[in-house]
Order: structure tokens, then C-alpha cells, then sequence
């Protein structure tokens, strides 16, 4: 009874918040000078993973910094793309930190041991669940 009524209310919490997910993501327009102060702040020489405004992504090395454009080399690509900044929406690190790593790991590992603890109070509270 305590069960059935628990998966109702999560499955009712769930349906609002993939509902409200397009609200919290909305698009909003980008700066191009913002983007701009982003690429120079990364610097020439470094990894980078560009967002475009056709949802496609670039990522590569950044080659060179311009006024209006800057320069990034994929490795998959021999030849440079050239990006202006009014097209880009995003800019991201190449790859993840150590850091966001290891947060991924103690998230996950910390999120299976509450599922197994919740899982066996149930258990030992109810035996014929």
C-alpha cells in the first residue's frame, strides 16, 4: 500500500519535472563578445568543444583568434574551420577533469548504496513484497 502510493508519487514528480524541462532550458540569445572573451580566455593551443547555432558541435584545438572569427582544427579534419563567433551558443572543455571524474564516480556509488539501503529497509520492513 506504502509502496504503490511511492511509485504514484514519483511517477507523478517525474512526469512534471521531463515536463518543465523545456521551460528550464530555454535558448537564450548568446553574445557574440561573450563567446569571444570565452575562446581568448581558453587561449591558442587548447582543446575546445564549440556549440553552433544548428545544434551541431566542433571540437578540435584552437588554431587562431580573430576579431570577428576564430580558427579550430579537429583531428579527424585536415583542413581548419573557420567560426564565427555569432554562430556559436556554447563553449565547453574538451574533456572532463579529474576532478568531475571522480564526482561522477562517488555520485554514482553513492546513489547505488541509498537505492540498496531503501531497497532492503523495505524488504525487511514487508517480507512478502
Amino acid at each position: 500500500m506504502i509502496l504503490s502510493r511511492l511509485f504514484r508519487f514519483t511517477a507523478m514528480f517525474l512526469a512534471v519535472v521531463l515536463l518543465s524541462n523545456n521551460l528550464a532550458f530555454a535558448k537564450k540569445p548568446v553574445d557574440p563578445a561573450v563567446m569571444k572573451a570565452k575562446i581568448q580566455a581558453r587561449g591558442v593551443g587548447q582543446g575546445v568543444r564549440v556549440t553552433l547555432s544548428d545544434q551541431t558541435e566542433v571540437k578540435g584545438v584552437i588554431v587562431a583568434v580573430h576579431d570577428q572569427t576564430f580558427v579550430v582544427k579537429s583531428k579527424k579534419v585536415t583542413v581548419p574551420q573557420e567560426i564565427d563567433y555569432a554562430k556559436v551558443t556554447g563553449v565547453h572543455n574538451d574533456k572532463l577533469t579529474r576532478g568531475q571524474k571522480v564526482g561522477i564516480v562517488a555520485g554514482a556509488v553513492v546513489a547505488a548504496v541509498v537505492v540498496f539501503a531503501v531497497v532492503l529497509t523495505v524488504q525487511l520492513e514487508h517480507p512478502k513484497i
